[in-house]
């Protein structure tokens, strides 16, 4: 539900709809991770966390803390494959959406920035 949420807020915004669930591999092939969003064309790889990452689905004797230190390792070797940066979004960053705007304009176009 905030993946659809971050992509209405993309839109809405004037952004470009972003690649769903984009795979990111090596050279040789080899899956390293998915992202939720990508805008391959201008080089940006996207996340939303949710509480449920570091909540309920939690594996058997994991920590929250162990959770939040796989997905940082996850993210560095998602960064270092693709020489891309990541955003990521939580569901307070929906209730200020010119804050969404902020982060994104540094990295992509809004539509009103396209030739027309």
């Amino acid at each position: 539900m905030g993946e659809s949420r971050g992509r209405w807020s993309f839109r809405s915004l004037g952004f470009p709809a972003p690649e769903l669930q984009w795979e990111v591999r090596t050279s040789s092939g080899l899956l390293v991770g998915i992202c939720d969003w990508a805008w391959p064309k201008y080089g940006l790889l996207g996340e939303f966390d949710g509480r449920v990452k570091y909540g309920r689905l939690l594996r058997d004797g994991q920590e929250p803390g162990d959770a939040v230190f796989d997905e940082k390792k996850r993210e560095d070797l998602l960064r270092e494959e693709t020489g891309w940066p990541m955003v990521r979004f939580v569901w307070r960053d929906y209730e200020r959406p010119s804050e969404i705007g902020r982060r994104l304009d540094r990295w992509l176009p809004r539509f009103r920035d396209l030739p027309a």
